[in-house]
């Protein structure tokens, strides 16, 4: 080889080195739209990073893969306990089988916050948060607020001002917090001024057991706050859906099986809370010309997901419902309920300084705060929105940067600076 050539390798070497690679993360990824999506799910942890750094956009995702990156999306602890006893557990790594058994028994509800307001007065019924794992203590509590323009007086005819019970669909009362509690038989009154809100409740806790102190199977219920007004008692429910995903009758998981997009939008839409929603659209009429095809258990789910862009439709806008879902439609779905969920949760602040050789940590200033990241070993570094190196950082750059837990490695980065 000559010196020309030689040069000329070494510096095609140099190049390749100096400029960072345009699919940060996966390689397989370079140029899609959905590339810098992909990488917030991974530095998320929705996605493990392979030694391969392949994604696999195209291939098939099967269920197992599906519901553990689900899980991941949604924030879901892993279960301690309630493993289900598939038949085919046995294809189900241990190592997931914990995960598995939180998303077949967690639970979401359909909205944090429900009111219903009767001559004047909303009674408001809230829970503490969206999503539970099944161990979880769900707490709710009630609230009054006075919507007119003068006092309004409640009057509860016993010490009991407020009671909570839950509801299967079928209507059979599962477990009721009074049962068992002592009150008085005086009665109280209260009075609410105009626009003023009170707490007409403790804090009442429910962990997910029915009256005998056993756990609620997988299904749909309401938890329903009922004000006990004199003559009038109020009721306000939030509906709560336990269970994720579910087996099969035959009582198999068929972890290594496809998945349907029809089931993907049902997942993913139930994970975020709105089930009560999807049921109440299942009679819709959808425009996509295949709409036939969806099956009417799945009509609902599907029309939520195509709303809000979680289901990708070509130019013909064919739903394909029945066609086996993609890695890449799977990523899709995620973003959606991660950002529903706001479960990128991205760190701010402005940038210091690369501290080591090579650089391994980064250094982030917040107001008068200086905080230390670890970088991951590979990572995803955007400056005004084109792909650089870390060294390409420079001080006082405007950084949004996502991590793994609150100490965890960075794994993505977002720059702006002049």
């Amino acid at each position: 080889m000559s010196l020309i050539v030689r040069r000329i390798a070494v510096a095609a070497l140099i190049l390749l080195v100096a400029v960072p690679a345009s699919a940060q993360i996966f390689t397989d990824m370079a140029g899609q739209p959905q590339q810098r999506v992909l990488e917030k799910l991974a530095a998320r942890g929705v996605f493990p990073v392979p030694a391969t750094r392949r994604f696999a956009p195209q291939e098939q995702i099967n269920r197992l893969d599906f519901v553990l990156a689900l899980g991941r999306a949604i924030g879901v602890k892993e279960s301690r306990g309630g493993i289900p006893d598939y038949r085919d557990l046995g294809e189900i790594p241990s190592e997931a089988r914990n995960l598995v058994a939180s998303m077949v028994n967690s639970g979401t509800v359909d909205r944090r916050l429900s009111a219903r307001t009767v001559q004047g007065v909303e009674v408001i019924l809230e829970v503490d948060k969206g999503t539970y794992s099944p161990d979880e203590i769900i707490t709710l509590r009630m609230s009054v607020k006075n919507t007119t323009n003068r006092p309004i007086d409640l009057e509860f005819p016993t010490s009991l001002r407020t009671d909570f019970f839950i509801q299967d669909l079928q209507g059979r009362e599962v477990a009721r917090w009074s049962i068992g509690r002592q009150f008085t038989t005086q009665g109280i009154r209260h009075t609410v001024q105009p626009n003023a809100t009170i707490r007409v409740s403790d804090d009442i806790q429910w962990q997910q057991l029915d009256q005998n102190d056993r756990p609620v199977p997988p299904g749909r219920y309401q938890l329903i706050g009922v004000l006990q007004t004199r003559g009038n008692p109020i009721t306000v429910p939030i509906f709560f859906q336990k269970g994720f995903v579910t087996g099969f009758p035959d009582n198999t998981f068929r972890p290594k099986s496809a998945l349907s997009r029809a089931d993907v939008a049902e997942f993913v839409v139930r994970a975020a809370g709105l089930d009560q929603e999807a049921q109440a659209r299942r009679g819709e009429t959808l425009p996509n010309p295949d709409a036939g095809d969806i099956r009417p258990e799945h009509r609902g789910y599907v029309a939520l997901a195509l709303q809000r862009n979680w289901l990708l439709v070509g130019s013909d806008n064919r739903v394909r419902p029945n066609d086996s879902a993609t890695r890449l439609e799977a990523t899709v779905a995620f973003d959606g309920i991660m950002k529903l969920l706001n479960r990128y949760e991205p760190i701010k602040g402005r940038f210091r300084a690369v501290i080591g050789q090579p650089g391994q940590i980064v250094e982030v200033a917040d107001g008068a705060t200086l905080r230390r990241y670890r970088v991951a070993s590979v990572v995803a570094v955007y400056r005004n929105d084109r792909a650089v190196a870390l060294a390409d950082l420079r001080p006082n750059d405007e950084l949004e940067f996502l991590a793994l837990g609150d100490v965890g490695e960075v794994a993505y980065i977002e720059a702006k600076g002049p």
